[in-house]
């Protein structure tokens, strides 16, 4: 038996991309290390004692590494599968959390489950892509087959659940996630006109019709010093006092004024405590990633693969683009996780499956079957 696993790791070893794999944990082990950092204070603030959320991170860290590689171990064809079955699930527990979920300022995302608590919009990304892809490959195949339209059911189904909880942030990357994939597998252009004027419609109507999206726009196009932006000030502050090499391991004060210093405005921390260079080194690795993962897609032959990789890679990149700017005050405060370093659970497990999609479909072994 252990020899025959092992056979069976030297295999996937073998067949997967090592510098994608070395990089996915360099970003996991970098979270770890921002966690102690970013924390603790925010921990005691709580009422926890300080090393709550670290202690929380380091145990839910590994198992996103186990999810990563078992992933990664599946074939398109189960991939395919479990998505169906996940996109099932997380609309019912979607559904769930507008009658049954927590209330979190003022938004229900959350769900306890014997007293386990956790956000079932952040699985929609991984699985409605794998869907999207599914779908627009099935009419590549036999242009009969109605893909987009189903596409489109699919997404029509999801927008007004997470708008209902609400989630604008969270609709913005699926949305946006599969408008991408549409693009790339060849609309018209006509179609791309129309989803960009019904995109810039809704827009529209969510600032009319959501009081607290259209002030977050007005802050953001009008600030003050109002009480709201005191985050962002102070993330703006963190990134001036830690220059080029930071203020050092737990020096920064970033993380005792922001509330959110562990989640959404993590890269203020790593600003202000490793300084320029570590930010620097935190974005380079996720380009990294990206630019090897689209470099291998590009060899492969299957439409699903391609597609499937394409949305995974545009998601990662639209959410730590987020997260970045947020940050930065390039764009209207929204709460995005940096994926694998901001503390979350959800976040983290959600994200392993979709690096894991990625190492899958990379594989020798899936690039060189014709039939995935």
């Amino acid at each position: 038996m252990q020899s025959e696993f092992a056979k069976l790791f030297r295999r996937w070893f073998a067949s997967v991309d090592h510098t994608l794999l070395f990089t996915i944990f360099a970003i996991l082990a970098i979270g770890i290390w921002v966690s102690i950092a970013s924390t603790p204070a925010v921990a005691m603030k709580l009422g926890f004692t300080p090393f709550h959320f670290v202690k929380q991170h380091v145990i839910i860290a590994p198992i996103a590494g186990i999810i990563v590689v078992f992933v990664s171990f599946l074939q398109a064809r189960h991939i395919r599968l479990l998505s169906v079955l996940g996109y099932v699930l997380c609309i019912a527990f979607v559904v769930g959390t507008i009658f049954f979920g927590t209330e979190i300022k003022g938004a229900r995302r959350w769900l306890n489950i014997f007293g386990f608590s956790f956000q079932p919009s952040e699985f929609l990304k991984p699985v409605i892509t794998i869907i999207t892809a599914w779908l627009l490959s099935e009419q590549y195949r036999d242009r009969r087959f109605p893909g987009i339209v189903l596409s489109i059911a699919s997404i029509t189904l999801v927008i007004p659940l997470l708008l209902l909880q609400p989630d604008v942030g969270m609709t913005v990357v699926i949305v946006g996630t599969w408008f991408a994939q549409l693009f790339i597998s060849g609309l018209s252009i006509f179609m791309i006109f129309a989803f960009v004027a019904l995109a810039i419609c809704a827009m529209l109507g969510l600032y009319f019709t959501l009081p607290h999206f259209a002030d977050r726009i007005d802050r953001f196009l009008a600030p003050g010093e109002d009480a709201d932006l005191f985050q962002v000030h102070k993330s703006l502050e963190a990134f001036k006092n830690g220059g080029f090499f930071g203020k050092g391991p737990g020096e920064g004060i970033v993380k005792n004024v922001v509330p959110d210093a562990h989640s959404d405005f993590v890269f203020s921390v790593i600003g202000e405590e490793f300084g320029f260079i570590a930010c620097l080194l935190v974005i380079t690795l996720f380009i990294i990633f990206i630019a090897k993962a689209i470099s291998k897609i590009m060899q492969s032959s299957s439409i699903f693969s391609f597609s499937a990789v394409f949305g995974v890679l545009f998601q990662i990149a639209l959410q730590v683009l987020i997260n970045v700017c947020t940050a930065l005050n390039l764009i209207p405060t929204k709460g995005m996780t940096l994926p694998f370093i901001s503390y979350g659970g959800c976040s983290m497990l959600a994200t392993a499956i979709s690096f894991g999609i990625t190492l899958s479909l990379t594989k020798k072994t899936s690039l060189n079957r014709e039939s995935v």
